[in-house]
Formats: structure tokens, C-alpha cells, sequence
């Protein structure tokens, strides 16, 4: 379906609050956390930007980022440059995009003009070309990607940022839409089912197949998705599978390149069988940074918390609806205590990244770290670092930052 930029700009969809609640609330402890850190500057992306601001006066995605930048900066005394890089194709939206990120950004010294692209390709270019002080490149990327469909989306761009240990990456994947395309260009039988409203901008139908199976390829970085959907091609009650595993092969592909990867379901909870709702996005979270996968957990289920449908006692269940085994978490645990040297310090975080890289959302950190770390300090496979507080007590708590070591 064709964009059409009127009707898109008037409103968000209650899917699109969803993403951008999301995004505006993972930011605020982003920015306290790498503003002070940040010496050679920050360089915040977003691939499509938008207009900046729909027809009723709501924020787009790169208002709200600077919104939630300017409130963290005001708190403190020394000041990064900040570079925002906007992308949007749409001519008419890139002049009215322009004209409300100058008003917002006003007068301010440490954000600076904002570079303004035509698409996602020039937009991470122009990143990687930005210098915000003499002879030192930015300490930090961000990059927001929430693309109308999957047409310009290309694995490979998310591959090439400067400074990976310090960058992060949260992509709104339209993984229906992508199966859409992919049917398309298959001329597979499993079709997207009749009650799903695809509101995106799909491939051209002019395009010949083997284009259409490129670029569909180079969206996803690799031709694995051909076998998912030929799989179930005389079978479109498993169309809810083929999303779960094309979505499963987008965090694949993009694990080669950063070590956490956390796929996170938005859903349209006035639809769907037993009130679990109907996926309308994946956001997916990539970073190399234990601190900032634990973040986005957290965040997730501080802001999902009322469709959770986890029983405690009975069985963990992730905020896909499926079954976690409690076998799957000690492995992943495991994995990061034996790959450390006795004595090694290790900060909880890797711990719990680890586990929600490979197990999902399903558990707040501390409560993750207490029910699967606790038993290997018990027991003497762990030791704290600190095993006692400033006030003397013996310490316990099971923070993200608490270090711990291999003991034996």
C-alpha cells in the first residue's frame, strides 16, 4: 500500500503511541547514562524521520529524542555536542521536519544543526562521517529505524556503524509486511490472513522476482527466510509461526554483529484470541552493551506490565506468549560463568543480557539475576565482590552493577 503522506501525519495509531512510549521512555535513563560519558560527543540517527510532529501537535520520533535529550542536558553543568542525522524521503515532510526540529532545538549551542538526508542509506553515511571535536570521534551512537515497511531496510547498513562497542540500534521491523513481500515474491500460498490490516509501503509488483528476492535478502541479511516461508507455504494456519521465525532470523543475522539482540513484540491488544493481541510490530534492540539490553528489558516490562501473562510458580512465559524453559535460562547463566577465568570479575548485567539475548523478555533483571545467580552464590560457584554494604551489612541485592567472580 502507497504512503500517503496526509492521512499517515494527521494522528498516530495507537501502535504507533505504543512504539514511541517505548522509545521515549528508554531514552531518558539512556541519555543519564552516556551524556556525562560521552566526551567526544553523541550522534542520535533517526533513519525515518517523519515530519517531526503530527497534524494534532503529538511528537514524531525525533522530537520526542530531543525533547528527552535537552531535559537530561539542563541537569548538567558540562555539556557534549549532540548530532542529530534525520532522514525522510518524502520532500514536502522533510521541509516541515526541518522547519519543527529548528524551532524545538532553538538557540542551542550543544546540538548542532541537524544533518538532513533523503534515506536511511545516506543517513547512516552521514553518521559515520561526523567529527564533533578535533582529532576524536563521537563516543556514542544511537540509531531509531522505523521504516513504512521493509523496501529500504537493508541488514548491511546496521552492520557498518563507527564504534560499535558504543552504539545501539532499535528497529521497528514489519515482519507481516516482510512475509507479505516474501509470498509475493515466492508465489507462496501463505498469504497474510484477511483480519490483518497491512499498512505499510510494500515492493513494487513491476519489480521481477529475483530483485524482489534480493532485496528482501539484503533487508534480512541472509536467504534463510526463503526456507521459512517454502516450509509453510501449503499450510497458512502457520502463518503466526513463519512471523515468530522470521523475526527469530532477523536477530540471528544481526548477533554476528552485536552481542545482545532483544526482540520485543507490539501488539494491538483490542484483537487476537485470549486477549494476548495481535502483533503489528517487532521492535528489536542491538547493542553491545550489557547495561543497555538489561535497560530495554526493564523498560519493556515496566511498560507492558498490565498484559503480562506470566504465572509465577506454574511456568515463565515471554511477552511473545511462549513457554521460557527455566533449563534455557541456567544454560544461557552457565554459558557466561564458564567462558570467565576463576577470579574474573563479572558485572551481573553480562550475566542478564546474555539471558535475554538468548531467552527473551520475560523477567525483570533483578528478579532474573535473584531466582538464576542466587543458587550459584549458595553454593560457592560465585562470590560477590562486595560482599558487605557501606554500612556494614552483608550484601544481597542482585543489581545489574553488582559484580561477582568465579570462585571455582
Amino acid at each position: 500500500m502507497a504512503k500517503d503522506q496526509s492521512s499517515y501525519f494527521a494522528g498516530k495509531h495507537l501502535w504507533s503511541e505504543t512504539k514511541d512510549d517505548l522509545l521515549s521512555c528508554y531514552l531518558t535513563p539512556y541519555f543519564q547514562k552516556v551524556f556525562p560519558f560521552s566526551k567526544g560527543g553523541i550522534v542520535y540517527v533517526d533513519a525515518f524521520a517523519g515530519e517531526g510532529k503530527f497534524a494534532d501537535g503529538t511528537l514524531g520520533s525525533p522530537l520526542i529524542a530531543l525533547s528527552k535529550l535537552q531535559s537530561i542536558a539542563r541537569g548538567m553543568r558540562a555539556k557534549v555536542p549532540v548530532q542529530f542525522v534525520l532522514a525522510e524521503s518524502n520532500s514536502d515532510s522533510r521541509a516541515k521536519l526541518v522547519s519543527s526540529f529548528r524551532a524545538a532545538r532553538g538557540n542551542s549551542r550543544y546540538v548542532k544543526e541537524p544533518i538532513v538526508c533523503d534515506d536511511f542509506q545516506h543517513a547512516i553515511g552521514s553518521a559515520r562521517s561526523v567529527v564533533l571535536k578535533s582529532g576524536c570521534r563521537p563516543s556514542t551512537y544511537f540509531v531509531y529505524i522505523d521504516p513504512f515497511g521493509v523496501k529500504d531496510l537493508r541488514m548491511d547498513l546496521l552492520r557498518d556503524l563507527p564504534n560499535p562497542r558504543h552504539a545501539e540500534v532499535l528497529l521497528n521491523f514489519n515482519t507481516i509486511g516482510f512475509i507479505r513481500d516474501a509470498c509475493a515474491a515466492l508465489k507462496s500460498a501463505l498469504a497474510v490472513p484477511s483480519t490483518i490490516e497491512v499498512a505499510d509501503e510494500a515492493l513494487s509488483f513491476e519489480l521481477p522476482a529475483s530483485e524482489r528476492i534480493a532485496r528482501l535478502t539484503s533487508c534480512i541479511g541472509s536467504e534463510d527466510w526463503v526456507d521459512i516461508v517454502r516450509a509453510r507455504q501449503n499450510n497458512a494456519t502457520e502463518f503466526w509461526e513463519a512471523e515468530y521465525q522470521i523475526a527469530r532470523l532477523f536477530c540471528k543475522n544481526a548477533a554476528t554483529h552485536y552481542r545482545f539482540v532483544t526482540n520485543m513484540p507490539v501488539k494491538d491488544m483490542r484483537c487476537g484470541a485470549y486477549g494476548r493481541g495481535l502483533i503489528k510490530y517487532r521492535m528489536i534492540h542491538m547493542t553491545n552493551n550489557a547495561d543497555g539490553c538489561v535497560l530495554m528489558n526493564d523498560n519493556m516490562l515496566k511498560r507492558n506490565a498490565e498484559r503480562q501473562t506470566i504465572q509465577p510458580g506454574m511456568f515463565v512465559v515471554d511477552v511473545d506468549g511462549r513457554d521460557v524453559e527455566p533449563s534455557s535460562i541456567q544454560r544461557a547463566v552457565n554459558c557466561v560463568i564458564e567462558s570467565s577465568r576463576l577470579g574474573e570479575k563479572v558485572k551481573m548485567a553480562e550475566i542478564a543480557a546474555s539471558v535475554i539475548s538468548r531467552c527473551g523478555v520475560f523477567s525483570k533483571s533483578t528478579k532474573l539475576l535473584k531466582d538464576y545467580v542466587k543458587p550459584l552464590l549458595d553454593s560457592g560457584v560465585l562470590e560477590r565482590v562486595e560482599k558487605v554494604t557501606p554500612s556494614g551489612k552483608p550484601k544481597n541485592s542482585f543489581a545489574p552493577k553488582d559484580l561477582v567472580y568465579k570462585a571455582r
